[in-house]
């Protein structure tokens, strides 16, 4: 009768060792699970004008922002190019919108330019953001939105209005805004002596700001 009873005492004790290999095999194929891995880098195209494009510039504030945090960011600006203003053609930021979604990011950024500002309506303005950030949209990925940079104070009026425009289309879509006038993103020792676009320091100061501001809104 012992001897059943200490064998018996042997089987359970066999059976509970395997319950608890079985739980710990268990658990470690869980923590080790594709769906317990963090998420890849973030994906983004950024649309915009010569201060994205760079003028002079050895580097530009997306290839910066890039290796500073590890995103994948293509670069899609082109000189004095808007929501309406077109560059030497084909360069207005419906366009680059297109060129961008054919890359597939999860984010595509609006970097509003400072040509819009030599449009005489406004409403040519409002319409071009109302169209990019709809059709991006539509398209199914996320939307943040930089408005003009400047680099003196007092701002032209021309620029607070493209600024107004732009901020009131992406609050009507609840897209991110960032204001770079109010603070100031860019101060004139930022800027090339010619004034033609950001110098390297000035990029690299953009880099950070919208990094940093992008890390707080994408989801």
């Amino acid at each position: 009768m012992s001897w059943m009873s200490g064998r018996h005492r042997n089987v359970i004790q066999v059976m509970v060792g395997l319950l608890l290999a079985g739980e710990l095999a268990l658990a470690s194929a869980i923590a080790g699970s594709p769906a317990a891995m963090p998420r890849g880098p973030l994906t983004i195209a950024v649309v915009g004008d010569q201060n994205t494009a760079g003028v002079k510039n050895r580097v530009v504030w997306p290839t910066l922002m890039a290796a500073r945090t590890g995103w994948s960011v293509s670069n899609f600006a082109q000189p004095e190019a808007g929501f309406a203003a077109d560059g030497t053609g084909g360069q207005a930021f419906t366009y680059q919108v297109d060129r961008a979604q054919a890359n597939r990011p999860q984010l595509i950024l609006l970097v509003t330019g400072t040509a819009d500002a030599s449009v005489p309506e406004m409403e040519a303005v409002t319409v071009g953001a109302v169209d990019a950030i709809n059709k991006i949209i539509r398209g199914g990925k996320q939307v943040a939105v930089v408005g003009p940079m400047w680099y003196e104070t007092p701002v032209p009026d021309s620029v607070w209005r493209v600024n107004q425009a732009v901020r009131r289309a992406a609050d009507e879509a609840v897209v991110p805004f960032f204001d770079a006038l109010d603070p100031p993103l860019l101060t004139k020792n930022l800027m090339h002596s010619d004034l033609s676009g950001p110098s390297d320091e000035g990029q690299f100061i953009i880099a950070d700001k919208i990094a940093a501001w992008l890390t707080q809104v994408v989801r």
